[in-house]
């Protein structure tokens, strides 16, 4: 490296040793950064600092690499750009996994997604829908690895996702895409066929975004707002037939419609793969004030048969959907009292309410010894006049104070303390209900009631508080430390329990010189129980009478880390022990439908990430790859090795859904005023989701699983000719396999050691070409004419001024 870079990096080094103080100092170092290529996050220390300094091993995905390859929603963006974390779609809304880790069905709750401070994770569950937000308002994406409660609390077992948008000044004028995308028809085998007039499958994006800096009351300001939405239609396709069971009388068990040939389930799907979004945004930062809000509605339905989905709903009916409803907001302030203290104040407010609807034809015996006022979501009682709606309605509301203070003691970044507190009061709920889709009139409630209040029901109003300090030191040069702690209190975890949520977490980082990093990382996490977990009742579900625990998980890593000149290469090793984890077990040996919440023995998991990025040609050519090495196995407890002795089972399974290998790998190259760009994703062999039932290997056999995928994306963009600020992208996705991870129909099978013969599995099929073509244009700003985005840095270029200090979840 020639002497000015490193002239440059010692100066970036020095001043960003630690978390600053002063938003000042952010803009400063900026450009010194931007020169160096050298990523900057917010996320592990809720502070802007250099990638090498900070406390965990992390990857950031910029607003222009989702130009470049065409990407709208951000499960895409950590397949094919982010490093440890995966997506699963699995026919339905998406799901992430980390090293090698992947609790199935948790909805997300073992992530924390944070959007400019805010968490997005609702409180009732702790879920995440991965709603994504316009791509023209995203700066970029941090993608940080390992547990993250230190500093906030629940959730943040897997990592953080923390999504950084756009300030006014780097966002000016109107901005408005619009994205087409077609899929081809798919046969019961997940091959491609030719399309036929109404048969292809489309997936359409418009959004409008605006950006504009300006001056109130004398202080410098800006708004950015942005609308999008979002459309996907799922190609038609069919599924293998299978015969539904029969009852008592020899007739089959369920009526799955007019849709479904009597006495099996399958065949053509054409109405119920879809999902609908459409959501607002608003970012406004007036000095030291700044506010943010989201709304965010969507609807979804999975065509798929399992123990989770569409149970009893008539087959290929769209009825059959889930439809989510999200509006958050923040507050913040921040106060400069002295040159060594500074203090933020952030108040915000969340909302979401979740509803599952079946669409159930046949009507059923009532279930005996259930009462209607605890309703059997598998069942439809005789005698109304129309077909049943099955409806659960889910939830949540919360509104939080947080304070914190930043103490640089020394005043050079050298020794600085970080404390804060943060206060939530929060109301949940849930209710059941079957009621006559012709009259509406509900099952078990008094008729001058709504058709509410017909099934189970709970409403809980609860309270967390939690604390925490982090401190950083940098004793010399080549040394620092970070080290912090956080307790909470939750009234959904016992007194006695309160051990499982403190959260410490310790680094010591080392810099021989300024190009390499080497990194010693402890850390913990925990996620309470959720109030579905804890109080929901209905005829297949029970709540554990002994009480549910929190989860825990505790994690050491090392990482290292070379950058010289256009070359940057990470290697890390991990190593992890989950504890205590929440999961769906059966009650009773004699009934494996009816189950309860309980906790396992946990999860062991180890292994390595890797990362490399590397830019030539005065930068115009860039390549990145990251991949990901797991070894990750289930405890048993002790009676499921008991129960599975005869088989020769051992004290541990693996676990299912996610992929010992995987990783990415993708190259842009900057040709005039457009650019082309490849992206490849891959998982391997994948375990599915049957294969164990709570635990116990199931009697489907042979053992399900599906084998690797590999997924391709490939998008031009460039400047529309005579069209100042027009741009266009064109590309295609392509998955080579067909099958996701998730067995599919009536056939689930049953544990083994209860019923040691099953069936052999089907398996949701993934979506296997999308062909897309998008045009935008920006009017006004002094970038209108700029055209498509400029290959953006390996993987991760943001400065200090897109990560700003203080980025409060």
């Amino acid at each position: 490296m020639r002497s000015p870079g490193l002239a440059l990096l010692c100066t970036a080094s020095l001043a960003w040793s630690t978390a600053a103080s002063r938003e000042a100092r952010a803009e400063d170092v900026s450009s010194l950064l931007e020169i160096l290529e050298e990523n900057v996050v917010s996320g592990a220390s809720r502070a802007a600092e250099r990638a090498s300094d900070a406390p965990a091993m992390s990857s950031v995905i910029t607003g222009q690499q989702l130009k470049l390859f065409g990407i709208q929603r951000l499960a895409d963006a950590l397949n094919f750009l982010g490093s440890g974390f995966f997506a699963h779609y699995h026919m339905s809304a998406p799901e992430v996994g980390a090293r090698g880790v992947a609790l199935t069905r948790d909805a997300n709750s073992h992530v924390l997604l944070v959007l400019d401070g805010m968490v997005v994770n609702e409180q009732g569950g702790g879920t995440v829908f991965l709603h994504d937000i316009p791509v023209d308002a995203i700066d970029h994406i941090e993608v940080i690895l390992g547990p993250g409660s230190v500093l906030y609390g629940a959730q943040a077992m897997l990592g953080v996702i923390n999504v950084v948008t756009k300030k006014a000044a780097d966002h000016q004028g109107l901005h408005a895409s619009l994205t087409l995308g077609a899929s081809p028809p798919l046969d019961e085998s997940g091959n491609i066929k030719a399309p036929a007039v109404e048969s292809p499958g489309g997936e359409n994006t418009v959004a409008l975004s605006l950006g504009r800096s300006f001056t109130l009351l004398g202080q410098p300001a800006g708004v950015v707002a942005a609308a999008d939405m979002h459309t996907f239609k799922g190609p038609h396709f069919a599924f293998p037939k299978q015969p539904i069971p029969v009852g008592p009388d020899g007739a089959p068990s369920l009526d799955l419609g007019s849709h479904a040939e009597p006495g099996t389930w399958g065949g053509q799907v054409k109405e119920q793969w879809f999902r609908r979004k459409a959501g607002a945004y608003l970012r406004v930062d007036v000095g030291d004030l700044s506010a943010v809000a989201q709304v965010t509605r969507s609807v979804w339905a999975a065509p798929q048969m399992d123990l989770y989905e569409n149970r009893v709903g008539a087959y290929d009916d769209a009825h059959n959907s889930n439809t989510q409803s999200l509006s958050l907001a923040s507050v913040r302030y921040r106060a400069r009292l002295s040159e060594r203290l500074e203090g933020v104040a952030r108040a915000y407010f969340g909302y979401s309410r979740l509803l599952r609807s079946r669409y159930v034809v046949g009507h059923d015996a009532l279930v005996p010894n259930v009462p209607l006022s605890v309703s059997d979501p598998e069942q439809c009682p005789r005698g109304p006049s129309g077909p049943c709606r099955k409806e659960a309605l889910f939830l949540s509301r919360w509104v939080g104070l947080e304070l914190q203070a930043v103490v640089d003691w020394a005043g050079d970044g050298a020794f600085s303390t970080l404390a804060g507190v943060d206060g939530r009061l929060r109301t949940s709920a849930y209710e059941i209900v079957a009621f006559d889709e012709l009259t509406g009139k509900s099952y078990g409630s008094d008729p001058a009631l709504t058709r509410w209040h017909g099934g189970g029901h709970r409403l809980e109003d609860e309270a967390a508080l939690g604390a925490y300090v982090q401190q950083t030191l940098r004793p010399f040069r080549p040394i620092a430390l970070n080290a912090g702690i956080r307790v909470d209190l939750d009234s959904r975890i016992p007194l006695e329990h309160l051990p499982a949520a403190i959260s410490p977490r310790a680094a010591l980082i080392a810099e021989p010189d300024d190009r390499v990093s080497l990194k010693l990382i402890y850390s913990s996490a925990f996620r309470a129980p959720s109030f579905v977990e804890l109080y929901m009742v209905s005829g297949r579900l029970l709540p554990d009478p002994d009480g549910l625990k929190p989860e825990k998980v505790s994690s050491v890593e090392a990482v290292s880390s070379f950058r010289t000149g256009a070359y940057a290469i990470t290697a890390g090793g991990f190593a992890s022990t989950w504890r205590d984890v929440i999961e769906l077990q059966i009650v009773k040996a004699k009934a494996p439908s009816v189950s309860s919440f309980k906790n396992v023995p946990g999860i062991r998991n180890y292994g390595a990430n890797l990362g490399f990025e590397a830019s030539f040609l005065d930068r115009r050519l860039r390549v990145g790859a990251n991949s990901t090495f797991a070894v990750t196995r289930r405890r048993m407890s002790a009676k499921q090795i008991e129960d599975n002795a005869p088989f020769g089972v051992g004290d541990e399974v693996p676990l299912t859904v996610a992929p010992s290998v995987y990783g990415n790998a993708h190259v842009s190259y900057e040709i005039g005023a457009g650019a082309v760009s490849l992206a490849a994703a891959y998982m391997g062999r994948r375990i599915a989701d049957q294969a164990y039932y709570g635990g116990n290997p199931s009697n489907i056999a042979p053992r399900p699983e599906v084998s690797p995928q590999l997924e391709l994306r490939a998008a031009l963009t460039g400047a529309l000719p005579w069209v100042k600020g027009a741009g266009y992208t064109l590309g295609g996705q392509y998955a080579f396999s067909a099958y996701e991870p998730y067995v599919v129909g009536p056939n689930q099978g049953q544990p083994r050691y209860l019923v040691e013969r099953g069936p052999s599995a089907d398996f949701a099929l993934t979506n296997r070409l999308t062909v897309f073509a998008g045009i935008e244009l920006h009017l006004g700003g002094d970038d209108a004419a700029a055209g498509p985005p400029a290959a953006a840095g390996p993987s991760s270029r943001a400065t200090a001024s897109r990560a700003p200090l203080g980025a409060l979840p």
